[in-house]
């Protein structure tokens, strides 16, 4: 049986994926399909989102961009210095050194968890470990 916590977690991700899904078709110069190369995203896009599609709900569009925005190729490529883009997928300003450190903060948690994962998993099958 499946917990109510993890019940709720799947719906998020799946309501995630679906607005993501429509943010691509509708900006594909701003939005990268999963697994793309990324471009970071112009700061406060979320109101440029809600002026041109007002129809995709408030909390749908959090979800949605929260998982795109923490994803490793995203935060891969928020490096400072890099371009933003807007929703036509023309230049909106640059990633400073602050959010290129907060980034890559978050790149190398991410980066770290899915090891130990992997390491417990191998050791509890008696794996080999290098």
């Amino acid at each position: 049986m499946t917990s109510p916590s993890k019940m709720r977690w799947q719906l998020r991700r799946r309501v995630a994926e679906e607005t993501r899904e429509q943010l691509l078709e509708r900006f594909p110069k701003c939005f990268r399909p999963k697994g793309a190369t990324k471009t970071p995203l112009k700061v406060d896009i979320f109101k440029d989102i809600r002026a041109a599609a007002p129809e995709i709900p408030r909390r749908r569009l959090q979800l949605a961009l929260k998982d795109y925005t923490s994803g490793r190729t995203y935060l891969r490529a928020v490096v400072a210095g890099a371009y933003r883009v807007d929703l036509d997928g023309f230049p909106a300003g640059e990633v400073n050194d602050q959010d290129a450190a907060i980034a890559r903060a978050r790149l190398e948690k991410s980066e770290k968890y899915p090891a130990r994962v992997g390491y417990r998993r191998r050791a509890a099958h008696g794996g080999v470990h290098a």
